[in-house]
């Protein structure tokens, strides 16, 4: 495995990390690891291959989601009776999450690669 992928195999095991603030170091090295040239070259390959021993885009695409899931879970576990701040806040926290979807779709769909949404 290159070291490129290794580097996004590692992150993507922090965004599955049980705690909140281990998973959010992470979103940023996430974010540039997927536009890194040898790391998108690495996963297309690997997704055209489609030999499932391999980190690809779409393994990489259900740790997202699982990101998601446990992100959405903590915001939909929190106290609902909480000052103004704290609700922007939140609706802070699911503006990023939505735009950090949107960014790996974008990254992902460039060489024509299509996310497998099931």
């Amino acid at each position: 495995m290159s070291l490129a992928l290794n580097d996004l195999l590692i992150c993507c095991r922090q965004l599955e990390h049980d705690r909140a603030t281990e998973r959010r170091k992470e979103v940023e090295k996430f974010k540039r690891l997927i536009q890194d040239p040898e790391t998108v070259q690495h996963l297309d390959q690997h997704s055209d291959s489609k030999q499932g021993k391999y980190l690809n885009w779409d393994a990489v695409f259900r740790v997202l989601q699982k990101y998601i899931q446990k992100e959405t879970e903590c915001l939909r576990t929190a106290k609902p009776n909480v000052s103004t701040s704290t609700q922007a806040t939140r609706q802070k926290k699911m503006q990023e999450i939505s735009s950090l979807v949107k960014y790996f779709i974008k990254c992902a769909n460039k060489k024509g690669w299509r996310v497998d949404e099931n």
